[in-house]
């Protein structure tokens, strides 16, 4: 009795419950100890505070959603909640059911750190289908185990406990554009034209608008979960706009095109705006349902009046300017606001203080590689390659109107993510896409080589191979070629014979290939970054805002206030805060933890409200008590949390939210005795209020041995400046330091300090400040030994 083999449906079946498996695997099992960290749960991502701040309320009350949040930020008066909060909402639901009705916080947290991890495996399938369907089942294989494989952004935030709307943006995204690829194929497979709506002929009609309408339902609620999901709706514009002149010039009818965006774009307004109604949104969303109508009309107008194809793309430019002109004319503002939105292509100065905004290949101003290998690693150069074939081959050339697809996806995402490298968790898919159709190719060629060195007849898998990578128009296919099905029968006859030999042969190459290629650099990368849970906070944090919740008044007088359901306020009325209502003063990376950990009421927060992180900006640099004062008392804050990297790491940042530059505070100098570059900290760094504060806890300072450094500015041979250090003296006081400053008549001198924990400079007490608290739990500092993580400062003044 002959043993079956298994069938290529069941091993891809069987790869992919893998590459779900090893995506869970990365996500939980790795980070596990770091969010379970004892007594604690931890979120591994600082917005996930946030996020998880709104469960706490919305899963107590479901469904009902709390209309204002009075504890995102302090003292401005709290505008309502947005309704873009589907990812929180599906959340809360889960959590409900779970939690029977009546979830406890331990089943909040727990739901909550598993989510993230769910959703990015479960990106796995669509992914593999995307594959499949625009090249092969093996390609969507390859870059289904990519996708679970891929390291960076996309990984990090999809690992236990990053609770964040990111990873369920690249799963509906994915969704999406895997239903209007269907509808597309579907569509131009079976001719579909306006004539068979007219007669409707259900059979050629059905599926593909079935696959819009998917496309449009999880269109619209991607589009409930990020306030940015107009990118895609961008994306989908564009690419209809170029299939459509591709179509016109090769003169193929475009009435498929017109249908299926029709529907994709009403339905995702159908779903959206009845939550959400804001003018950029509704204008956005009725330009993106009027495109498709637009060309589709203009096609067939050109075409009926006989007009030249090539004629097409001039007059759809022609009907755009003048759109845009008339658009001005009724409404510049929100014509502005809309064009406004491409700045995600270009951060500000200020924004790139932030991680996460910093451009994929500049990520502090000087062009490094770094950030990319990280993501992506080979994956990231083969990408390339493969969108080089696929633009000429298949667009250009073919005008195949789902490559064409992939392709404009690839280039927008890819657009965005060197402006930003945060959307390389976007980026991930095309590339995992990308470096699979690739790798696919790579295994054609290899075939190729060994059936000619063993002799065996090419011609096919020449013609194959050439068809694959997209030179079908350059070749004619061998006449003498069998046909599929005797190319079957042969293959199963030579396999009885040969043991299947060659096949395995290319195949075991190719996979040794191919891993050590693509899968192999991303694995040590992969463990690396679910292994770090680089933005959970530390027990130091965690035990310093327990400690504030637990010894410090509550703000509302109600501890569970926290919890109870905020009812909209009626129109106009703003919201008064109770006068036991204070705020707590900490950067603004901090604010979501205080939220939810502490419940107390941050005067900054990550969501970088410009004006409130400006003040905590402030305060931290003022050189005076008075004007720290001042600003304090108009925060209204009573507590004052500051951590080692606020006075160390994060010290420049908050120098650029001010207009300034570190090198007002500390720089580092070039010392040529020993070749080496030390750091020499400045007057102005200590006098700051944060300094002061952590460094000293507001106590008094005599200064011991100042020194005085001279230097000269110079210019490497890159072009970028340095200071070189000239002499170096030491002082027994600060007055010898300083009347020696004051006699030099020129040059570059500056009193300075090489450790930020010892003063050149005399500085007086802090009246109006105590420390309350010092977590137990320190960091090694250079200068200074171990030190507490975390200090809480009460203000005592008036």
């Amino acid at each position: 009795m002959s043993r079956s083999k298994p069938t290529g449906e069941f091993i891809v079946g069987i790869l992919l419950i893998l590459f779900f498996g090893i995506a869970l695997y990365l996500r939980v099992y790795l980070p596990y100890d770091q969010v379970f960290s004892g007594e604690w749960i931890k979120f591994t991502g600082i917005d996930a505070y946030y996020q998880m701040h709104l469960v706490d309320n919305l899963a107590r009350n479901f469904p009902h959603q709390m209309s204002f949040d009075p504890y995102r930020i302090y003292p401005s008066s709290p505008g309502p909640l947005l309704s873009l909060h589907f990812f929180t909402w599906l959340l809360s639901g889960v959590t409900w059911v779970i939690g029977l009705g009546s979830p406890t916080q331990h089943t909040i947290d727990v739901v909550g750190v598993y989510f993230p991890a769910i959703l990015g495996a479960m990106t796995v399938i669509p992914v593999y289908f995307i594959g499949k369907e625009l090249f092969n089942r093996w390609v969507g294989v390859v870059a289904a185990g990519l996708i679970a494989l891929t390291s960076g952004e996309f990984l990090g935030r999809s690992i236990l406990g990053f609770t964040d709307y990111h990873v369920a943006e690249v799963l509906f995204t994915t969704i999406v554009i895997l239903f209007l690829i269907l509808a597309i194929k579907v569509a131009r497979q079976r001719q579909l034209t306006f004539d068979h709506l007219r007669h409707r002929d259900w059979a050629t009609i059905t599926k593909p608008v079935i696959y819009s309408l998917l496309a449009g339902i999880f269109l619209g609620i991607y589009l409930l979960t990020w306030t940015g999901a107009l990118l895609f709706v961008l994306i989908i514009s564009v690419y209809f706009v170029i299939q459509f002149i591709l179509d016109h010039l090769k003169n193929k009818s475009t009435d498929y095109l017109c249908l299926i965006g029709v529907v994709l774009f009403f339905i995702a307004m159908i779903i959206f705006l009845p939550v959400f109604r804001p003018q950029i949104y509704v204008a956005s969303l009725v330009i993106a349902l009027l495109i498709p109508v637009v060309l589709s009309l203009t096609s067939w107008l050109v075409t009926r009046k006989g007009i030249r194809p090539a004629y097409y793309p001039l007059t759809l430019f022609g009907i755009g300017v003048v759109g845009l002109g008339v658009f001005y004319l009724i409404n510049s503002l929100l014509l502005g606001s809309m064009l406004g939105s491409f700045r995600i292509f270009m951060p500000t100065e200020v924004e790139r203080t932030t991680i996460e905004m910093q451009p994929l290949l500049f990520p502090r101003g000087d062009w490094s590689i770094s950030v990319a290998w990280g993501n992506f690693t080979t994956s990231f150069f083969l990408s390339f390659i493969s969108l080089g074939f696929l633009i000429w081959f298949f667009v250009i050339k073919r005008g195949n109107a789902e490559k064409t697809l992939l392709v404009v996806w690839s280039v927008a995402i890819l657009a965005a993510t060197l402006g930003q490298r945060r959307f390389a968790y976007y980026f991930a898919v095309n590339v995992a896409l990308l470096a699979g159709y690739l790798s696919v190719l790579i295994y054609y060629v290899i075939r190729f080589i060994i059936d000619y060195l063993g002799s065996k007849n090419t011609n096919y898998m020449s013609w194959q191979i050439l068809d694959f990578a997209g030179f079908k128009e350059l070749i004619v296919r061998p006449v003498e070629l069998p046909t599929r099905a005797e190319r079957r029968r042969a293959k199963l006859k030579k396999g009885r014979e040969a043991g299947y030999t060659i096949n395995y042969a290319s195949i075991s190459l190719w996979v040794v290939v191919v891993f050590f290629l693509v899968f192999f650099p991303t694995i040590g990368w992969a463990t690396q970054t679910a292994k770090e849970a680089r933005f959970a906070p530390s027990d130091a944090w965690v035990s310093s805002l327990s400690w504030l919740k637990e010894n410090t008044p509550d703000p509302f007088d109600n501890p569970n206030f926290y919890y109870e359901l905020r009812e909209p306020l009626p129109p106009g009325k703003k919201y008064k805060y109770p006068e036991s209502a204070y705020g707590v003063l900490a950067w603004w990376d901090y604010g979501y933890w205080i939220s939810r950990i502490a419940h107390r009421l941050p005067n900054a927060n990550p969501g970088q409200v410009r004006g409130a992180t400006t003040n905590v900006a402030s305060f931290f640099l003022s050189q005076d008590e008075d004007s720290a004062g001042e600003i304090i008392q108009k925060l209204d804050s009573s507590y004052i949390i500051i951590d080692y990297m606020t006075t160390t790491s994060k010290f420049w940042a908050i120098a650029t939210w001010l207009g300034r530059e570190q090198t007002e505070f500390f720089d580092v100098h070039y010392l040529p005795q020993g070749n080496r570059l030390k750091p020499y900290f400045y007057p102005e760094y200590y006098r700051s209020l944060s300094v002061r504060l952590y460094n000293f806890d507001g106590k008094a300072v005599t200064p011991e041995n100042p020194v005085v450094i001279s230097y000269q500015e110079k210019v490497n041979p890159e072009g970028t400046p340095y200071k070189e250090i000239t002499s170096e003296r030491e002082f027994d006081s600060y007055e010898e330091a300083e009347a020696y400053l004051l006699s030099q008549e020129s040059g570059n001198y500056r009193i300075v300090s090489d450790n930020p924990f010892i003063s050149p400079v005399p500085l007086q007490a802090l009246k109006h400040y105590k420390l309350i608290y010092s977590s137990h739990d320190g960091v090694p500092s250079p200068a200074a030994g171990m030190v507490p993580e975390v200090k809480i400062f009460e203000y005592t003044g008036g």
